[in-house]
């Protein structure tokens, strides 16, 4: 363990950091990483989302207002909750040894970032999503684009060691600026402590089928539901577990029960909660409409953790992240039939069953562990130092 301090910043008002979103957990794990590594963590954040989840009972969490109201008062509200966060860091530089600043790309969130190198301190900064382009279309608008592509040009300058967790998204914020040598990539991961994969059962009348996730329109809920049906009228019958909350859940279940598939719903869990309920399925689904999918999806990394052999759609970086045929069954984006198929295929050949589950687990623990990403990612500033090096000698 080093001896210094490290500070997490994530400013993006829909990001909870003690949240159950697939996006909170993705801090909660980094946290739980960094606080491995250093002696002391301190987050800043403007939505907590709650208390703190176990192991992260120490780290020191600095609140900012959470940024409301009308569309050009929220922006005018998140540039100063931006300066706010840059005198808070500012602060605990003076105030601590602080090692190493790891930021969330947010719109509107920059000054840390600089304020980071007046102080000498290293920083990443990490690209969850084209945001520009998120809000825009999906989040309520841009009151000020301009300024707002500006902020993020001056987060992609201040940092030591900016990625992307996806191909998508670094080339998204390469097109920004050029000029900027490439982005790299490095995908999300999983906590393999927290995934036991459950006993095998071999020969299984009704094999249950897991999706795990927030339940949004992108998730591909219906292709899920008409592929299940689709394997049914095949002959193989399965149940569903439907784990979390979202805002599709609802019309999901009815979708599966007018199909006559029974189905199972949790509502929301804790993030501690999910991997239970995943040792109660057999196959578990990852579906996507066609269509750009710039994500890199956690969901995957936990049902291969969870030993759970998986038909996921074949979207942004999954080709390259798994093994087809061999960690997981890959199909075509939106494509029911295949996705169908590829669930009786499962379900009715035990052997591959038991062969996918052994060998989705190994590729979690070998190379999809939280530990392995964060690791990846602090090189990146051992890589940026030797080329200073270099340069100055």
């Amino acid at each position: 363990m080093r001896t210094g301090t490290a500070v997490y910043v994530v400013t993006d008002p829909g990001v909870p950091a003690y949240g159950a979103k697939g996006c909170s957990v993705h801090v909660q794990e980094v946290l739980r990483e960094l606080r491995r590594r250093y002696h002391s963590v301190h987050l800043i954040t403007t939505r907590r989302g709650g208390d703190a989840p176990p192991g992260l009972a120490d780290v020191v969490v600095h609140e900012l207002p959470r940024p409301g109201g009308r569309l050009s008062a929220r922006e005018a509200a998140q540039r100063s909750a931006d300066e706010a966060t840059a005198t808070i860091l500012t602060r605990l530089c003076s105030e601590h040894r602080v090692e190493l600043v790891y930021q969330r790309y947010a719109l509107w969130s920059a000054a840390p970032l600089e304020a980071a190198r007046r102080a000498g301190v290293p920083a990443v900064l990490e690209i969850n999503a084209p945001l520009l382009q998120e809000q825009a279309e999906h989040r309520g608008g841009l009151y000020d684009a301009a300024a707002a592509r500006d902020w993020t040009l001056r987060a992609l300058a201040a940092a030591d060691a900016p990625f992307a967790v996806s191909g998508p998204v670094a080339r998204w914020a390469q097109r920004l600026d050029p000029r900027r040598r490439a982005i790299p990539v490095i995908g999300n991961g999983v906590d393999v402590a927290r995934f036991t994969p459950p006993p095998f059962r071999g020969h299984v009348v009704e094999p249950v089928v897991a999706f795990a996730g927030s339940f949004k329109p992108w998730h591909g809920l219906d292709l899920l539901v008409d592929a299940v049906a689709a394997a049914r009228a095949e002959g193989a019958p399965m149940r569903l577990l439907l784990i979390g909350d979202g805002p599709e859940l609802a019309k999901t279940t009815a979708r599966a029960r007018d199909a006559g598939i029974p189905v199972v719903a949790t509502g929301r869990l804790s993030p501690e909660q999910v991997p239970g309920r995943l040792r109660g399925a057999d196959l578990a689904a990852a579906p996507y409409p066609a269509g750009d999918h710039y994500f890199s999806p956690l969901k995957v990394a936990e049902y291969l953790a969870a030993g759970l052999p998986t038909v996921a759609s074949a979207i942004g970086d999954l080709p390259g992240l798994v093994a087809d045929g061999v960690e997981a069954l890959l199909v075509p984006p939106g494509d029911v039939a295949a996705t169908g198929r590829a669930l009786v295929r499962l379900a009715t050949d035990p052997g591959l069953r038991a062969r996918m589950a052994e060998a989705a687990r190994r590729a979690a623990e070998q190379r999809l562990s939280w530990s392995a990403v964060v690791d990846e990612t602090l090189a990146l500033l051992t890589g940026r130092s030797a080329a200073a090096t270099e340069a100055v000698g």
